[in-house]
């Protein structure tokens, strides 16, 4: 393949890409910059893996890998500041194409979030790639390596804790 159409097979890719892997990123690390700073180290990698000659079989898989790796990484380097705080100290919007989220849903992303903080990573991660990220289970074991299976009894468990949390709360 020549170079052009490399470029513009990899602007394809970005094209169809980068606001979902926007959104995994920011759900992850609730910082507009910092997500958009993980987007941009997720391509770059990604067209330096593609650069490399290597075959890639699901390039979805993929993005998202390298994506849930940059947050890994970045987390352990810095320490982050708690969801609490972010919170109080502003809204929480939804990324997305509308540009706008009415009064109730904001509030009801709020409750969500704030039962989510309590609790564990993992558990948070996996809801947060099936249902932001709109990731399958077999997506996801993927992108942490894993079985299917494996992602399907944690993404179980993990709706069970959060709804008994909400349940708890209200």
């Amino acid at each position: 393949m020549s170079d052009r159409k490399e470029k513009d097979k990899f602007l394809e890719i970005y094209d169809s890409y980068s606001d979902a892997i926007y959104r995994h990123c920011y759900f992850r690390v609730f910082s507009k910059e910092r997500a958009e700073e993980l987007v941009q180290e997720t391509f770059v990698r990604a067209w330096q893996y593609i650069a490399g000659n290597k075959d890639i079989e699901n390039m979805r898989a993929l993005l998202y890998r390298i994506a849930t790796n940059l947050i890994i990484d970045d987390s352990r380097k810095r320490k982050e500041e708690s969801l609490e705080a972010m919170i109080e100290n502003e809204i929480i919007d939804e990324p997305g194409d509308k540009g706008h989220i009415d009064m109730e849903r904001n509030v009801l992303w709020k409750q969500v979030f704030e039962e989510m903080k309590a609790l564990d990573n993992d558990d948070r991660q996996v809801l947060i790639m099936r249902f932001v990220d709109d990731l399958d289970p077999r997506e996801i074991a993927e992108i942490l390596e894993t079985s299917a299976n494996n992602v399907s009894v944690r993404i179980n468990r993990a709706v069970k804790k959060l709804k008994t949390k909400i349940n708890e709360s209200y």
